[in-house]
């Protein structure tokens, strides 16, 4: 966090604290973004690992067809698999050890210095913050008037710049704004932001190296089959935008974990917040147009100054869901879902054509139910109002338009057996994904609305997750269980009746292929549970939840929230 002597606008309005809403029980925007950065960046490291070892791996049983379709041995698929994966992950791990120490090579101990009435001042910061282990103050001469946090979980150490300390003798104005940038620091270490920070270092570059590894493996790969120019372009292009996904997590993670960090600094002091982030200066950073300063907003690793003040006065919306965050975390489920079809068929080869996707729907369902159920389920607590179709609706529509783009991303070789393809582009069956998404997001929204009616401060948060996030699971799994396979399916036909020479059998394939998946889906004892939990559980939620005297409604966050 960097200081600005800026005084805070005369009419800049307070910060506005939301009301104390009990939703520890939710994972936060940050985990989930943590979770997907990892999810991401393993998916494109255990690509390249899993290609790599069957190219190297023997074939464990006679086959006919192309050897890469064949069975691999599964020990030197493991083995080689682990090996390739090091190889990616050691570069983060050493860049960061690096620069971790050649940060502390240049910093010079607080206690080292002339500023005595300083280390007082951040000793009582210190003991204010109330941590496990008090950090090591150092003074980075590089920093000017800026600060962080680095070092490892047991040994952290809070960096200061010589500004920052000077600014603290000048006027008490200015000893206000140190204390908010000291406490926003401190506030990352006990939030644990410390152990997430290692992580990154770790993963963004192993995201790059994997990214840069696969390029030059696709290209010889392309050469050696001597396919077309077009050919090579679209698949680089995927490399890089898939690479490039991991890095927009990464900044949104950090963006996040600004405005945490701002929040918990603005309890103490709100105004010496205000007064940190240089309310008037911040407000002249988004005047280059709103459309600029949005699309400049998501490349940034620090939130905007703008941004950054709107949630120190109303910091509830931080709770507010992001479209944005949404289409991210769709997106990573696009891309998983051909990935872990592909690393499945590499270790046992193809089977039936309906078990490995609908186990690989199943998985990623869940995950992406979750992850989206948190979302609308936090933003409704936090408007404090009655549930909203509309917005649920457009999540359903950023959610499916995600999935697809995911879907088109992904380095997979062989979901349908005919090399790269993505998730069907027929209109029919991009309606059913776009109904399925819709209609998801609406039932996740009406049983949060109905639990709502109840319980609005979220006192029982435990009680309702343990009612609906198992039903959740349930419908959502199976709802993409089910077009993950008729995507699958209808792929491979339409593909195939495409291909030069190949007699199709069916005048209509996208309607006997839907008639096929809901065969196999529909009858049974699968049905009648789905349809059991979609009307059952709002009910029981309506019924079920506890009553309370109040209702709170926090300030509506504007639809792009940070």
């Amino acid at each position: 966090m960097t200081a600005s002597s800026s005084p805070s606008s005369p009419s800049s309005p307070a910060p506005r604290h939301a009301p104390a809403l009990d939703i520890e029980a939710f994972p936060s925007d940050s985990s989930l973004m943590l979770t997907l950065l990892v999810a991401t960046v393993l998916t494109q490291d255990l690509f390249f690992a899993l290609w790599m070892a069957t190219l190297q791996a023997p074939v464990a049983e006679l086959c006919m067809g192309s050897s890469l379709n064949c069975p691999r041995d599964p020990s030197a698929m493991v083995s080689g698999t682990i090996n390739y994966l090091l190889m990616l992950l050691t570069p983060g791990l050493v860049i960061g050890l690096h620069t971790s120490r050649r940060r502390q090579r240049r910093s010079t101990p607080l206690a080292e210095t002339p500023f005595r009435g300083v280390a007082e001042a951040v000793e009582s910061l210190v003991r204010e913050a109330r941590l496990s282990r008090e950090p090591t103050v150092m003074v980075d001469p590089r920093l000017a008037s800026g600060a962080y946090v680095t070092g490892q979980r047991g040994r952290p150490l809070l960096m200061l710049g010589p500004e920052l300390l000077v600014l603290r003798e000048q006027s008490d104005h200015g000893r206000r704004i140190f204390e908010s940038v000291v406490r926003h620091e401190l506030a990352h270490l006990r939030t644990g932001d410390l152990q997430a920070y290692n992580v990154l270092t770790v993963f963004r570059p192993s995201n790059l190296f994997a990214g840069a590894f696969i390029a030059f493996a696709m290209t010889l790969d392309v050469l050696n089959r001597n396919s077309t120019p077009a050919a090579m372009v679209v698949a680089l292009a995927r490399v890089v935008l898939l690479t490039l996904l991991g890095e927009l997590i990464v900044r949104a993670y950090l963006r996040i974990r600004e405005h945490h960090a701002d929040v918990h600094a603005g309890t103490t002091d709100p105004e010496g917040l205000l007064a940190a982030l240089g309310a008037l200066g911040a407000e002249a950073d988004g005047g280059d147009g709103a459309g600029a300063a949005r699309l400049r907003s998501w490349l940034r690793h620090h939130p905007m100054g703008t941004d950054r003040l709107g949630v120190a006065r109303t910091p509830g919306r931080v709770l507010a869901s992001s479209p944005g965050r949404v289409f991210l975390g769709a997106t990573v489920a696009g891309v998983l879902l051909p990935t872990l079809q592909d690393m499945l068929l590499r270790f046992y080869g193809p089977r039936d054509n309906f078990f490995t996707p609908t186990l690989c729907g199943l998985l990623v369902g869940v995950g992406l139910t979750l992850f989206v159920g948190f979302t609308l389920w936090r933003h409704q607590w936090y408007a404090g109002g009655p549930a909203r179709l509309g917005r649920s609706a457009l999540t359903g529509v950023i959610v499916a338009a995600g999935v697809v783009t995911g879907s088109w991303l992904a380095l997979y070789t062989r979901v349908s057996g005919y090399g790269l393809s993505g998730i069907p582009l027929a209109a029919s069956f991009l309606a059913a994904l776009a109904a399925a998404a819709v209609l998801l997001c609406g039932w996740l929204t009406l049983v949060g609305a109905q639990w709502f009616r109840g319980d609005p401060q979220a006192h029982r948060m435990p009680r309702f997750l343990k009612l609906a996030v198992l039903p959740a699971c349930l419908l959502g799994g199976w709802l993409t269980a089910g077009i993950w396979t008729w995507g699958v399916v209808l792929q491979g036909v339409l593909t195939g009746c495409s291909t030069e020479g190949y007699a199709c059998r069916t005048d209509s394939p996208e309607l006997d292929v839907a008639r096929g998946v809901t065969g196999f889906f529909g009858p049974g004892p699968v049905l009648v549970t789905v349809v059991l939990i979609a009307l059952a559980v709002p009910l029981v939620a309506r019924f079920t939840a506890p009553v309370t005297e109040g209702r709170s409604r926090a300030g509506r966050p504007p639809w792009r929230s940070p």
